[in-house]
């Protein structure tokens, strides 16, 4: 390794990573909105003008993307990450997407002779920005051990979960899990306001039942409680994530006897909640509570 790391996708979580990064190793980025790209060049980043080039000029790129078509351009498409990698360079992709499209990047680098994680990230836009992720890898033990010292840099925990894909598929469930969590809060919440339970008074004490979860420690204090939803996973991420996890079951023959979670996601992003925090899945089942 070298001391140069690429970044390409500088939303919530890969601008952040990008800063972060810029404190051990010299960083190369790129992005499609030339705004995020400024503002890490004002820090000392070197912009490019296409994934291809941050590819060229590192011998670590990680992708941080929303979305498995901007996985597909990015590290696919033409000029994207794989045309610009050597044979020995390792591409990271910390985003969260179909395990089908990771392992279509991931044979790709097979084909040019370059190593392939998948790292996705779990903690957020908080964590990001100040280098304590939860990163959960598949991957060759070896590809880790080489880029450990930049995965590191990012994150407070990693996790080896095992072959490639794994990581991926791993953070989907995980996704899907805090997805579903968040309905059922949304729905015992709306239960209690029907008994004239305060919201506070529902907080404080289901956190020491064994209703607790970390959709209820997340969401009702800074989120529901003071009715703020200033994002930090937007809703619509969460649609899709959830969505990804339905996919995923579905291709593999897995039972889901809990089902239409992605619809319900997909409604409130219909109802102009899609921008907003994930947490704002509530505002749907207080529309219906409502209309009663």
């Amino acid at each position: 390794m070298t001391g140069s790391v690429g970044v390409i996708g500088l939303g919530n979580i890969g601008g952040h990573v990008a800063t972060v990064l810029l404190e051990a190793y010299d960083v190369v980025v790129f992005d499609i909105d030339p705004v995020p790209m400024e503002a890490l060049e004002g820090k000392g980043a070197t912009v490019t003008g296409s994934a291809k080039e941050v590819a060229e000029q590192t011998d670590v790129v990680l992708l941080s993307l929303p979305s498995n078509g901007a996985l597909e351009a990015a590290a696919l498409g033409d000029d994207g990450a794989i045309e610009g990698l050597s044979s020995g360079d390792i591409l990271i992709d910390t985003s969260t997407v179909s395990p089908a499209v990771s392992t279509q990047v991931a044979d790709a680098c097979e084909e040019v002779g370059a190593g392939y994680l998948d790292a996705p990230v779990s903690g957020g836009a908080r964590n990001a920005e100040k280098g304590t992720l939860t990163i959960l890898v598949g991957g060759l033990e070896e590809t880790l051990e080489r880029v450990r010292p930049v995965l590191e840099t990012i994150s407070e925990t990693i996790h080896h979960v095992g072959p490639t894909g794994t990581g991926v598929t791993l953070k989907v469930i995980n996704n899907y899990m805090l997805g579903m969590n968040q309905l059922v809060l949304s729905e015992a919440l709306t239960m209690a306001r029907s008994a004239g339970i305060p919201d506070e008074t529902f907080a404080e004490t289901v956190s020491d039942s064994s209703g607790a979860s970390y959709a209820l420690d997340r969401n009702m204090e800074r989120f529901i409680i003071p009715d703020e939803y200033d994002s930090e996973f937007t809703l619509s991420l969460m649609r899709k994530d959830v969505a990804l996890a339905e996919g995923f079951a579905t291709e593999n023959d897995v039972p889901r006897l809990l089902t239409g979670a992605s619809g319900l996601y997909r409604i409130a992003e219909a109802m102009g909640y899609g921008d907003l925090d994930a947490a704002a899945v509530v505002k749907l089942y207080e529309t219906l509570q409502n209309d009663n």
